[in-house]
């Protein structure tokens, strides 16, 4: 085997196993019967500069769990891109993908590629005035949010569904494997979530621009890839030699980041994928550690491309800004515990999916437009889909920004996220002259959030003496359990509003409050 099989196995082998490790990491980030989860769920986005970014651009203190997202822009300004080329789970996703959906040829425009550049320019122009949209981009949130919206419940479903199949026709192989498979590879309950075709379109897209270009996502798009690609642009290992050989041009074909040109390579564009160990015919590329290069080859971003995107990303943040408090147009937007500050909010969550995926009550949800036009893919509290667990912490748990902060149990207990009211044209003794006990007997603080009171009611000429329910304000946390539990079909007699919840700057704030 010569030295370039050899490196493209390496390369490969590193790719499966840090591909399968994140997944793995996905699949534990799961309610398995412990209150802390006991592996590091949420690494990929410590390793995430993205992430980095976004959070030191937001209000309050930096998240030093992060740190080692700074520690990998230090190994690029060595090592050039190798996170794109070795352990980038999108970017090896789109390698074994490729051979499935086809491969297109190079772009005849390569100005396709400062794109990527533009964009990561625009949108830290947009998060210093106050607007994050960096997580919309990111590929490993891509990759993390797709799995849990779309991927995983689909899985999921089909694994059920293979061995109801088993059971029913009595296969003792499928009926010894799923004691494993429940344990550790399916979810205790089957997840669905709303935006999860939305989801999978976007993944799929990126997918198939395979068909267009080969690694089109990371070469024109990615604005990690751009990131990475300028601390790695003067990167102490380089490729070998630094241009095209006179006899051979065969790098400006096979490429599959199109680095090489006649007129030098674009460092920051290489991965170090090795390939071109492999395919070079008389085994002239190596990679090498040396200072300086004769010739550079670099993406071309004009000072106007420049300006127009930074202006563009300085436009998008004062219009974002000034739209009007999403909690005041839509009263039903509710935050997990321990949510920061809904401006703060929105500039520390990077959309990766990580709190909704572990949420036990299946109540967090990925939001549209219900959070403003900024808040696309956030976490929302669905009352009538799920609820709030009152001793669990999981999702503070898996947030790698900070925009969920991990509170202590006794804290989140006590931490109001909502407050439920009673509709009275549906609520069964109001509107019929019915009792109904459900939304009582699930209320789980100490003290009920919700009691009944004696009274006797006319109707139609008939007195009735009935248990008529109230909501006790005071003890009231809006975890959304008698919204969930409502017997009746379609929208609940009791909703969960985010009046008086305790993470709002201004609201009303109870003498028990936490954070009082």
């Amino acid at each position: 085997m010569n030295r370039g099989r050899r490196n493209l196995l390496l390369r490969r082998t590193v790719q499966l196993f840090c591909l399968g490790g994140f997944v793995w990491l996905f699949l534990q980030t799961e309610y398995r019967g412990l209150d802390e989860l006991p592996y590091p769920v949420s690494l990929l986005f410590r390793l995430d500069p993205l992430a980095a970014l976004a959070d030191l651009l937001a209000p309050g203190p930096f998240s030093w769990s992060l740190w080692p997202a700074l520690l990998l822009l230090v190994l690029t300004a060595f090592f050039g891109r190798f996170f794109c080329g070795w352990i980038c789970p999108l970017g090896t996703t789109l390698d074994g993908c490729g051979k499935l959906t086809g491969r297109g040829s190079h772009l005849t425009n390569r100005n396709w590629r400062k794109l990527k550049y533009l964009l990561l320019f625009g949108m830290t122009a947009a998060a210093l005035g106050g607007v994050q949209l960096l997580g919309l981009f990111d590929p490993l949130a891509i990759f993390l949010r797709s799995l849990t919206l779309s991927i995983y419940p689909a899985y999921n479903l089909l694994l059920n569904g293979l061995f109801d199949w088993g059971y029913q026709h009595d296969l003792p192989l499928l009926s010894s494997l799923y004691p494993l498979f429940r344990d550790n590879l399916m979810a205790f309950f089957q997840p669905s979530y709303t935006l999860g075709l939305f989801t999978l379109f976007v993944f799929l897209t990126i997918l198939l621009l395979e068909r267009v270009e080969r690694r089109f996502w990371c070469k024109n798009l990615c604005p990690l890839g751009a990131l990475l690609g300028l601390c790695s642009s003067h990167a102490l290992l380089k490729r070998v030699p630094d241009g095209l050989c006179v006899d051979c041009s065969i790098c400006a074909s096979e490429c599959r980041m199109d680095v090489v040109a006649k007129e030098g390579q674009r460092n920051g564009e290489c991965i170090a994928c090795l390939d071109c160990t492999d395919y070079c015919p008389q085994e002239r590329a190596r990679f090498v550690f040396k200072g300086g290069t004769r010739r550079q080859a670099h993406v071309d971003i004009g000072r106007r491309d420049l300006l127009l995107s930074v202006s563009a990303g300085a436009m998008i943040a004062p219009v974002g800004r000034i739209a009007p408090d999403s909690y005041k147009l839509n009263p039903y937007l509710l935050r997990p515990p321990g949510a920061v500050a809904e401006d703060e909010f929105l500039r520390r969550c990077v959309r990766c999916g990580e709190c909704m995926k572990v949420c036990i009550g299946q109540a967090l949800h990925p939001a549209l437009l219900e959070a403003g036009a900024t808040g696309l893919w956030t976490p929302l509290l669905v009352a009538r889909l799920g609820y709030c667990e009152f001793n669990c912490t999981l999702c503070g748990q898996v947030c790698p920004t900070g925009a969920i902060k991990l509170l202590p149990v006794e804290l989140k207990r006590k931490t109001i996220i909502g407050l439920a009211v009673f509709d009275r044209n549906r609520c069964l003794p109001f509107a019929r002259g019915e009792e109904c006990l459900v939304c009582e007997e699930h209320c789980p603080t100490p003290e009920k959030a919700i009691v009944f009171d004696e009274k006797s009611v006319d109707f139609g000429g008939e007195m009735r003496t009935l248990k008529v329910p109230r909501v006790v304000t005071e003890l009231c946390i809006g975890c959304g359990i008698c919204e969930t539990k409502c017997p009746l079909d379609g929208v609940s007699a009791i909703r969960v509003i985010n009046e008086i919840e305790t993470r709002r700057p201004q609201s009303l704030q109870r003498e028990s409050s936490p954070y009082g």
